[in-house]
């Protein structure tokens, strides 16, 4: 029997055991596809999901989505683990089970206000890991669903690529409009003053610009110049109810396989210099600056924490180490541990969310201020996005930075620091600005 008919039987027997309720999904090799010009090709309307890490040869699309869970509120995190588990126990696989695209809000919302975080089962999802390509495909378990697979299957066991002509790319614009005007200066004189006070000892103040042009940004183009300049980060597309969040983040929230669990603190900016010799002295005043070790450390001692909090097994750091980008180093500590049998991985996820690195220390004292000072909503800025698989016990959650929402001919991109005692106001200005140079140099 050939290994197309044996597919097709096992589909339909799948089709038979779910009698209609349910999804079934098919896991088949390809030739070796780009996931970005997949997407690109197809460009699907709804939720879609980008991931890549060109360093690693990784890279992951989706759309379309067949099961979707939306949610707020401080248990969302919880919630979202109990409607993977039910999705889990209705879902038959044929061959490797599918990716669940997921995102959660910097804030947790409330029944009146905020955004909601969301999990969806794609329909189609393209995973190529070291030159070699998955596809999986899901479809509601009703009547012909094996024949609808089948069909659907031939897409990409034939897939055309179909390049769209791309504009013109205009220069990134000198000046842009922020959101509240002058407001961070004086924000960051507030909170210096605050931490002296004792309110908390660290708080992160974002702020959003705004660009608005005549002709609409191009998400697919802005993706692959992201991708392109930036191969040690992770490349990420995420649609949000207002628009879709592109950006490349040099930050992981949680990475869990096999049962290792990965993190990192990634806090502590500079530079980086024109020459070797002034990017080497760059770097070695980061790793001695004594404002710059205390915000690390203090993302790093929470994080093994709450890692400690969920029952994360010999969580150790290791030294911390400098993280060079682009136009930007951060000081990074990888953090690594074991999970128990016991915990789940969007458990531990909500546990660390939001870090230090992205709203402040002590968390409870410090995030009621954010609001407060900052003039804009972040929506998924600073968020957790990424994807997990359908069992919910591995996965790969990722912080939203270095990024932009693109709606039609707007763009609204995001750039934040963590503001310690010490912080000065010209100078945190400085390094948000920096920042977005990330993001702002790929729109297109």
């Amino acid at each position: 029997m050939s290994e197309t008919a044996a597919s097709r039987n096992l589909l339909e027997q799948a089709e038979a055991d779910r009698g209609g309720d349910g999804w079934v999904s098919w896991s088949f090799a390809v030739t070796e596809l780009d996931p970005l010009a997949v997407l690109e090709t197809l460009d699907p309307s709804g939720h879609r999901g980008y991931f890549e890490n060109p360093s690693r040869s990784r890279s992951h699309a989706a759309g379309a989505p067949a099961a979707v869970w939306r949610g707020r509120g401080e248990r969302r995190f919880i919630e979202a683990d109990r409607w993977v588990r039910d999705l889990n126990a209705r879902l038959t696989c044929v061959g490797s089970p599918p990716r669940l695209i997921t995102a959660f809000p910097f804030y947790p919302g409330s029944p009146d206000s905020g955004q909601d975080a969301f999990v969806f089962l794609p329909s189609w999802q393209v995973v190529t890991e070291e030159g070699r390509t998955t596809v999986t495909l899901a479809e509601p378990a009703g009547p012909g669903c094996a024949e609808r697979l089948a069909v659907r299957a031939e897409t990409f066991l034939k897939f055309t690529y179909r390049p769209r002509p791309v504009p013109v790319r205009p220069a990134a614009p000198t000046v842009l409009s922020e959101v509240g005007g002058r407001w961070f200066p004086s924000a960051v004189g507030r909170a210096t003053e605050l931490i002296r006070e004792g309110a908390f000892e660290k708080i992160v103040l974002t702020r959003a610009f705004d660009w608005r042009r005549a002709e609409p940004f191009d998400v697919y183009a802005t993706l692959h110049r992201l991708r392109r300049a930036n191969a040690p980060c992770h490349t990420f597309l995420i649609d949000e109810q207002d628009g879709a969040m592109v950006g490349a983040t040099p930050e992981t929230l949680l990475s869990l396989f096999d049962g290792e669990v990965r993190t990192e603190s990634v806090a502590g900016t500079t530079r980086r210099g024109d020459s070797a010799a002034e990017d080497a002295r760059l770097a070695e005043a980061l790793l001695s600056s004594d404002k710059d070790r205390r915000e690390h450390d203090a993302v790093t001692q929470s994080i093994l924490r709450r890692l400690g909090m969920v029952g994360v097994l010999a969580a150790t750091r290791r030294d911390a180490e400098l993280l060079r980008l682009g136009n930007l180093m951060h000081l990074r500590t990888p953090i690594v541990g074991r999970m128990p049998a016991d915990r789940r991985f969007l458990e531990v996820a909500g546990e660390l969310h939001p870090t230090p690195a992205v709203g402040g220390k002590p968390r409870a004292m410090a995030l009621p201020f954010i609001p407060g000072f900052e003039p804009h909503d972040r929506g998924l800025y600073t968020g957790a996005v990424g994807w997990i698989s359908a069992d919910g016990r591995s996965g790969k959650l990722f912080v939203a930075l270095r990024c932009a929402r693109l709606r039609g001919d707007e763009a609204r991109a995001y750039a934040g620091a963590g503001i310690v005692a010490g912080s000065d106001p010209v100078a945190e200005a400085a390094e948000t600005e920096m920042k977005l140079r990330t993001v702002l140099d790929a729109l297109t």
